[in-house]
């Protein structure tokens, strides 16, 4: 039965695992409706695993296989073993492309076969822009690709986005997506032609770098927002602390009417009334973050705010230039969450100059939809009203905790046995959890499908965590596989953040 899927339903079940590449290749031998439909998906973002170079391989098969074979730029790409003959016209299915990965597929490539880089840039980019309708482009100057060129893609890219082909190849583009380095942002500018003012995402972070630029030229990412008609989305991170984020929010106005998703990070003060003055009239706001900010001025503007759409707010990391007077944060705070508590399904409040206690009983009073919730809080009394905000919210998926007190296995037994059954995801935060505080928690959980659970561990002689959250949660009922995804390294060499997943 399987087999005999009509067309639509196949490409449904698809778009739910085209992040799967292993259950997508074993698709590809079902038969050849499957076989097509699977490598539609495969090939939608083929540069995204920067190491696997031989998906290059079928894109050259393309070009060498309609030239003549001959020609002296193509006679050397015989070396390769090319297919005489492509079972699909693979460029065609491109949507997303990831420069910085594709250029290091091509180094890796042309290093391993003696070929040179230009050559198969100028080939591979060919193919794309001559074959491909690109929907989502992806530039990231941040780390060098090559150790001879830090900004390859910058210098190699900026000629070929005044191609004509260029400009039809991304003519019906929807989202842009940096990271780049601060001397970097004129590449914005040299985008501009290519958009034809249709984006509806940008994605922009910005990072230092060694240079000697004082005072950087906000205009190129003002004009990239001035060309666009109709955004819906814009995330906007700055690590260099070099741009003032003030005029971003000025121009982003012009698309109050059509904007859905606004998200800002920077470690930086903001005035509230110049930042809520302007964003008050971003009617159709469904999501608002604000991360890292220092807030300075009037807080009292908060109080009248109210987004209509609003389902997801995030205020993380954020301080006050108030800090002598908790109670006149907290207040326009408590009130801005009043505010939207019949639609929000998602609340972040990670803020250490609010009275917390009092911000966690209004959450637990006023909210009754939230699917996720983050919070940050050192004082182990505010728990109690953590708890009713369980409580009080059946559909709550997600729980993200920073927990900031002195953790000890009482604690957790009480904690883990508060928890919904419903909740799928689990984060501990700030503390750093040893074997009996893993064990204590993960057996007095009542989830009945735990998907992730991510935590702070710090190493210990003989002591394998992998091993011993399998042994905890193998009668859980929660996946037939437990997977450790992860293990980064912490702010310290002892200290590690860890992800299990179970599925």
């Amino acid at each position: 039965m399987v087999d005999k899927l009509p067309n639509e339903i196949l490409h449904e079940i698809l778009r739910y695992i085209e992040e799967d590449t292993k259950t997508l290749f074993s698709l590809l031998l079902v038969n050849r409706l499957w076989c097509e439909n699977s490598v539609l998906t495969l090939w939608k973002n083929p540069f995204k695993l920067e190491n696997n170079y031989k998906i290059l391989l079928p894109l050259l098969s393309c070009y060498y296989n309609k030239n003549n074979k001959e020609e002296p730029d193509i006679k050397y790409l015989k070396e390769l073993n090319l297919i005489n003959r492509s079972t699909f016209n693979y460029p065609s299915f491109i949507k997303q492309l990831e420069i910085r990965n594709m250029l290091s597929m091509i180094f890796t490539l042309a290093e391993n076969f003696n070929l040179n880089n230009s050559s198969i840039i100028q080939i591979i980019w060919n193919m794309i822009i001559n074959n491909s309708k690109i929907e989502t482009l992806t530039i990231n100057t941040k780390n060098s690709i090559s150790s001879r060129d830090l900004h390859w893609p910058l210098k190699t890219f900026k000629s070929f986005f005044k191609i004509t082909e260029t400009k039809i190849c991304f003519s019906i583009m929807k989202k842009l997506t940096f990271k780049l380095n601060l001397p970097d942002l004129s590449i914005l500018s040299d985008l501009i032609e290519c958009t034809n003012g249709r984006i509806k995402e940008i994605e922009l972070e910005i990072s230092n770098s060694k240079s000697n630029i004082t005072y950087p030229n906000l205009d190129n990412v003002i004009n990239l927002i001035k060309s666009q008609k109709k955004l819906e989305k814009f995330t906007y991170k700055d690590l260099s602390r070099n741009l003032s984020i003030q005029p971003i929010i000025t121009e982003l106005k012009d698309h109050s009417c059509t904007m859905k998703i606004l998200n800002f990070e920077q470690r930086c003060d903001i005035d509230v009334d110049d930042l809520f003055s302007n964003l008050k009239i971003f009617y159709n706001i469904q999501e608002l973050s604000f991360r890292n900010f220092t807030f300075e001025g009037n807080h009292e503007l908060l109080t009248n705010i109210k987004f209509s759409q609003l389902k997801s707010l995030s205020l993380d990391g954020i301080t006050s230039r108030n800090q002598r007077y908790l109670a006149y944060i907290s207040e326009p705070i408590i009130n801005l969450i009043q505010n939207h508590s019949d639609n929000l399904e998602h609340l972040n409040i990670k803020m250490t100059d609010v009275i917390m206690k009092d911000t966690f009983k209004t959450i637990s009073l006023c909210c009754s939809n939230l699917q996720s919730f983050s919070c940050s809080t050192s004082d182990q009394n505010d728990m109690t009203f953590i708890y009713s905000i369980f409580k009080n919210n059946p559909h709550l998926t997600s729980i993200d905790l920073c927990i900031i007190f002195p953790i000890r296995n009482s604690f957790l037994t009480k904690f883990a046995n508060e928890i919904p059954n419903t909740i799928n995801y689990i984060a501990i935060g700030y503390s750093i959890l040893r074997k009996e505080n893993i064990k204590t928690f993960l057996q007095g959980l009542n989830c009945k499908k735990l998907k992730s659970f991510k935590f702070n561990w710090q190493n210990q002689k003989n002591v394998n965590i992998s091993e011993i959250v399998k042994n905890v949660t193998k009668d859980k009922d929660w996946g037939n596989r437990c997977t450790f995804e992860e293990c980064e390294l912490g702010l310290a060499n002892y200290q590690h953040t860890c992800i299990f997943k179970w599925e």
